[in-house]
């Protein structure tokens, strides 16, 4: 990415969390005739890895403080009350299989992960890939990470799609997606708390340019995600669980503020 797009994501993010007028900002910049950055700003703007958050179409986005996560990729599950006929069939379908398999799970939390592939795949034209998105996730969240959720959220450290699987995304190499579950669902968890929030990638293509895992990293230590142990007591952050109550602007700005935060003490 090239270098002056690095400057203007750290300068506009900054000015987010700081409260300052982008304008004013920029104008003052322009005008003047010493470089007034702080000395970190050189080696961030070498180190950062912005593409890991997606780039954007528009700067625009990034301006307004909503970039990585945006309202238009931000998805509310709605209560058991606006329940879809067609996804509660699908959900018992493959709660069913869990239980012949000897591995029960919570039929709210399946149904919950449903909703969020169904509109994850109508938006992205493949619907057809519903139920695979599905088991993709459940997978991840019950057998292969197990109880690595905690403080009510979870980042996914994979996907919904399969190795190589392509989708068109909004940003390029990835959208990042927000879902907020007000009412919460039981998933494995190391502090024993429900899932209020979960954040997941969707890539242009699974695996390129870069490995999974880095995404993954990039955006649990921008988010601040300080992992647990198990056994002994824990301590909860109810920051997430507070997200989740949110419109999706004011979680989208919250998040994103937390992460410009983050991201320069990374510098």
């Amino acid at each position: 990415m090239m270098l002056i797009e690095r400057r203007e994501f750290l300068q506009t993010t900054i000015g987010t969390v700081s409260g300052m007028v982008m304008s004013s900002f920029c104008q003052a910049t322009a005008m003047a005739e010493v470089d007034t950055r702080p000395d970190w700003l050189t080696k961030y703007e070498q180190t950062l890895e912005i593409e890991l958050f997606g780039i954007p179409q528009s700067w625009s986005c990034i301006r307004k403080g909503l970039h990585p996560f945006s309202p238009e990729r931000t998805l509310i599950l709605p209560s058991q009350a606006h329940d879809d006929r067609r996804q509660v069939e699908l959900a018992q379908q493959i709660g069913r299989r869990w239980d012949d398999a000897g591995a029960s799970q919570d039929a709210e939390t399946i149904l919950r992960i449903v909703q969020a592939a169904s509109i994850l795949t109508q938006v992205y034209g493949v619907q057809e890939r519903t139920e695979d998105w599905v088991r993709g996730l459940l997978g991840l969240l019950f057998e292969l990470y197990n109880s690595v959720a905690q403080n009510h959220q979870w980042v996914a450290p994979l996907s919904w799609q399969k190795w190589h699987e392509e989708a068109k995304t909004s940003n390029g190499i990835v959208d990042w997606w927000l879902i907020l579950i007000p009412q919460g669902i039981e998933v494995p968890s190391i502090d024993g708390t429900r899932l209020h929030t979960l954040i997941t990638p969707i890539y242009t293509e699974v695996g390129k340019p870069r490995l999974p895992v880095e995404f993954w990293d990039f955006m649990a230590r921008a988010i601040g995600l300080q992992p647990k142990v198990f056994g002994g007591s824990q301590s909860i952050d109810t920051t997430w669980l507070d997200i989740s109550c949110m419109d999706r602007k004011s979680a989208c700005l919250s998040i994103n503020q937390r992460i410009a935060a983050n991201l320069t003490k990374m510098a």
